[in-house]
């Protein structure tokens, strides 16, 4: 009799444990979870931009993209920094299950260089890494295959490249 219960104390005592454990498993290390209510502001951070075919990432404004007046760093776990990003605070907000139209973010004139920077990062298939509540900011890919199953991609296009072509005199050119 006594080894039965002595039994049952340490299944109830297992089983405590157990709980407690599954309790704190959803918890990863360096991100802590956090609620939004709706209208809530949602910062949108930067991160490099990166590219498969080079493998040289650069920092986001590398490129003359619109910034914030003081840019901050605002990597938040050292395997962020051992990664290499360089997470920084960006001009992108968003409010919680607000939708907003199309805005101009702001308005910038190339000079000769930076259209050169531009032009390279594209013809290398650079790709612009977000990040948006610890997320990586994902764009929907259609599929070569035409099936129909939703895949993403991580981040978005710095551009694409596109043919020019135009008819003069009854012919094609294309450049």
């Amino acid at each position: 009799m006594e080894e039965s219960s002595s039994t049952t104390v340490t299944a109830l005592f297992f089983s405590l444990l157990l709980l407690i454990s599954f309790a704190n498993s959803f918890y990863l290390p360096g991100v802590a979870p956090r609620d939004f209510q709706r209208g809530d502001p949602l910062q949108v951070k930067v991160n490099k931009l990166s590219s498969t075919k080079t493998q040289l990432p650069y920092d986001y404004y590398y490129l003359k993209y619109c910034k914030p007046s003081k840019i901050m760093n605002s990597a938040e776990n050292l395997g962020e920094v051992l990664r290499g990003d360089r997470i920084e605070n960006s001009i992108y907000i968003f409010n919680m299950w607000e939708e907003q139209p199309c805005k101009v973010a702001c308005r910038a004139i190339l000079d000769a260089e930076s259209a050169k920077k531009f032009k390279e990062k594209i013809d290398d298939e650079y790709r612009v890494n977000m990040i948006l509540d610890n997320l990586p900011v994902a764009v929907l890919r259609q599929r070569r295959d035409g099936s129909q199953l939703t895949t993403y991609e991580h981040g978005f296009r710095v551009g694409v490249q596109r043919k020019l072509c135009w008819k003069q005199r009854g012919e094609v050119f294309c450049q």
